[in-house]
């Protein structure tokens, strides 16, 4: 090769090496944001899985109880929520408990389904579809009512509470859930 050619090729190899060494830290960052994204979807389904979980497993003892053992019904609806919550169930203590134990009421939950929003600053609004079998003194024979609800659930320094529960509203319009 000649010295003419070489010096000519000096330039043009310097060049494509600085183009390769852009294009390397370009396709770096990149994979490096790609995979922050990645990371960050995958801590957002964690996180609303655990909030279905939860709001699963509080809709169940909600709807699950036994005339014959009413603290264990407060001890369950009570256990895993906000103080707010808490308080809402210590109002209604006596007049619950009652009404459960006079009507010999039994009944069991089941969830069907869930369906979960976030909401923003780590709380998730969980929508569960679930069914509730019960039997009374009045009403001999077990019955099987469906049941739409709503469990607010917050991620609080690593701690999962349920800070609202209740029916789902159904508009009257269309029959859609709001």
């Amino acid at each position: 090769m000649g010295s003419a050619l070489r010096e000519r090729l000096i330039p043009v190899m310097a060049g494509a090496l600085a183009v390769l060494a852009v294009l390397g830290v370009v396709l770096g960052l990149q994979w490096r944001s790609a995979a922050n994204d990645l990371q960050s979807l995958q801590n957002s389904n964690a996180d609303r899985d655990r909030a279905a979980e939860v709001a699963r497993d509080y809709t169940l003892r909600s709807l699950t109880y036994d005339y014959k053992n009413v603290p264990a019904f407060f001890d369950g609806v009570q256990r895993g929520t906000s103080d707010a919550l808490r308080t809402r169930y210590t109002e209604v203590h006596d007049t619950l408990s009652k009404i459960m134990t006079e009507a010999q009421v039994v009944a069991t939950g089941q969830v069907v389904g869930t369906s979960v929003e976030a909401k923003g600053n780590d709380q998730y609004s969980v929508t569960v579809y679930a069914t509730q079998r019960t039997q009374n003194i009045q009403q001999q024979d077990p019955a099987t009512v469906p049941n739409l609800l709503v469990v607010t659930v917050a991620k609080n320094d690593g701690d999962w509470l349920v800070v609202d529960y209740g029916p789902k509203d159904v508009a009257a319009t269309n029959g859609a859930a709001k």
